[in-house]
């Protein structure tokens, strides 16, 4: 279907070797061994560019630090015992007992983004809800009669969070004050496993939230995002959503960032997409990371066969094979066909394939090196392993992929379209990455006429001399930090066609030139 043939997987061809039981054979080994010692110790050791620790920070980086959710009550009785009260949960006269503060609460502390009613008995057949504002409330009978404490409830969800990113945004306004508001709310339901478990991390403006639902509809784990603000008004459309039931219920279960910039500032309309990732990355606290744009909707079985396969193989070999980013195919649905639902399985998506309606992402630089036409929608047991095979990393290549928290964070200076996936990738492969391509799942979104990113996209950022650019600045920082090899696939160990033997489009075989 496409002109661009690549052809350099990994092969189950095995390299001939001597017999184990000559001399011949045992020399040549004891020879091959040595040269590979040497070879090693000269390259990791007096390179100038690898005497310091393999991984490298990059220049100019935000300090990430997760925060709390931004919601808590402090209750404390008459002998200033106080004990801390998250919100979402169900809490019964036992657990306020045990706390000291049933039929004898003195303080409260609410801090904001929370909405606090307890119960209080006048008698036994008397009662009555009380609502508690923000900041520091005395129970006394001069002050709020809230002492005969019998029954809380707390909460805290998307819509109460916008509304306290609201209520900041007036009180900046008041005071003639503009400056960067960050807010997060975390999912209603606390991860378990975290060291097996893997979070769908993600980045959007406020016109993305009902794209974006149709992932938190077949994802089943955690979810962390952030939402970008990008003009005042926004504040407005996402309070008008989350005021629907339905759209509040759906998000529960994500982990929320509110992102507010500083409006007076011209530089927050040029979108700061890898900002945004990082953050929703810092908020998320599972040990595998898979992050995607908003408009993908991940195949309905992958969070399964990451749970299943991947994490698993990933942890059993953690100490035998290179770090790895597990690649996701990505394929796109034709915009005349946007009223057919999105392929369920790869038996489906073949289907699709096959007559034309969906298509791989971007077949060139872009996602070509995937190959996911010609080997990933081949049927599993036709070819290799059926978990996944290896392709070699290639320069202006944007995979999705799944990785271990561990990894790089996303280059913050990288804003609007253009080169904010292709970095990340690049420093994978200077750090050694290898690049798996998962067989059994993929993700899909469908075709929409181009998104118009605030202050462009792609071509006027890379023009713009203002601009941190993927081609220039950034590749002669990784090349800096890691030897002029950094642009050539350093984790490979594939055996068949080379990257650089792959006919393409000139575009990536440019940018990969030395």
């Amino acid at each position: 279907m496409y002109s661009n043939v690549r052809r350099h997987y990994k092969t189950s061809n095995k390299l001939p070797r001597s017999l184990p039981g000559s001399a011949e054979g045992r020399g040549h080994k004891r020879a091959l061994i040595f040269i590979g010692a040497t070879l090693f110790f000269l390259y990791f050791f007096l390179s100038p560019n690898n005497k310091e620790s393999r991984t490298r920070k990059l220049k100019h980086q935000p300090a990430y630090t997760r925060h709390e959710s931004a919601c808590s009550a402090t209750l404390c009785n008459s002998a200033e015992r106080c004990s801390i009260w998250k919100p979402n949960q169900v809490y019964t006269w036992p657990d306020l007992s045990e706390a000291r503060v049933f039929r004898d609460l003195a303080l409260i502390e609410l801090t904001k983004g929370c909405q606090l009613r307890i119960r209080i008995e006048n008698s036994i057949d008397d009662s009555e809800w009380l609502t508690i504002p923000e900041g520091t409330t005395e129970c006394s009978d001069s002050e709020t009669m809230c002492q005969n404490l019998a029954e809380i409830d707390l909460r805290a969800n998307a819509l109460i969070l916008a509304k306290e990113v609201q209520n900041q945004m007036k009180e900046l306004e008041r005071k003639n004050q503009n400056k960067e508001i960050i807010l997060v709310q975390s999912a209603i339901k606390e991860v378990q496993n975290k060291e097996t478990d893997i979070t769908l991390i993600s980045q959007f403006t406020v016109n993305r939230l009902d794209t974006f639902a149709k992932a938190i509809g077949v994802w089943e784990g955690p979810i962390s995002v952030a939402i970008y603000l990008t003009n005042p008004t926004d504040i407005e459309d996402l309070i008008l959503y989350f005021e629907d039931e339905e759209h509040l219920s759906l998000y529960a279960r994500v982990t929320i960032t509110i992102v507010k910039p500083n409006y007076l500032d011209n530089m927050h309309l040029a979108y700061p997409i890898n900002h945004l990732r990082n953050l929703a990355i810092t908020e998320s606290t599972t040990d595998f990371l898979f992050v995607i744009d908003a408009d993908f909707t991940p195949s309905k079985n992958l969070y399964t066969l990451a749970r299943s396969q991947v994490i698993p193989y990933a942890i059993y070999n953690s100490d035998s094979m290179p770090p790895t980013a597990w690649v996701v195919p990505c394929f796109a649905i034709r915009q005349q066909y946007a009223d057919l639902p999105l392929p369920k399985d790869y038996n489906e998506l073949r289907r699709l394939v096959g007559k034309d309606i969906a298509y791989i992402t971007d077949p060139g630089a872009g996602h070509g090196p995937t190959l996911a036409t010609q080997i990933a929608m081949v049927r599993p047991l036709v070819m290799g392993d059926p978990l996944a095979y290896e392709v070699c990393y290639e320069s202006q290549w944007e995979p999705y992929y799944i990785v271990h928290r561990s990894a790089p964070l996303y280059d913050a200076r990288f804003k609007n379209q253009g080169g904010d996936k292709q970095s990340h990738a690049l420093h994978l492969n200077a750090e050694g990455y290898r690049f798996m391509v998962l067989r059994q799942a993929f993700m899909t979104h469908k075709d929409h006429p181009s998104f118009v990113w605030p202050n462009g996209g792609f071509e006027k950022s890379q023009r713009a001399t203002t601009n941190w650019n993927y081609f220039v600045e950034f590749m002669q920082e990784i090349e800096y930090l890691y030897g002029k090899s950094a642009r050539w696939p350093r984790g490979c160990s594939a055996t068949a066609i080379g990257w650089q033997d792959q006919r393409r489009g000139t575009v990536g075989l440019a940018a990969g030139a030395a």
